[in-house]
């Protein structure tokens, strides 16, 4: 997939599912988010 495809793609969610999220899955996204880029480095 190239990038600006990615880029067109992305959306901004404003409802949520009252759907449980499983502890494992919150800690590969909050590792992700560790890793990523900042404007600050």
């Amino acid at each position: 997939m190239k990038v600006i495809d990615v880029i067109r793609r992305r959306r901004s969610i404003r409802k949520f599912k009252k759907k449980e999220i499983r502890a494992e899955a919150i800690k590969v996204i909050l590792d992700a988010g560790r890793w990523a880029p900042t404007a600050g480095n």
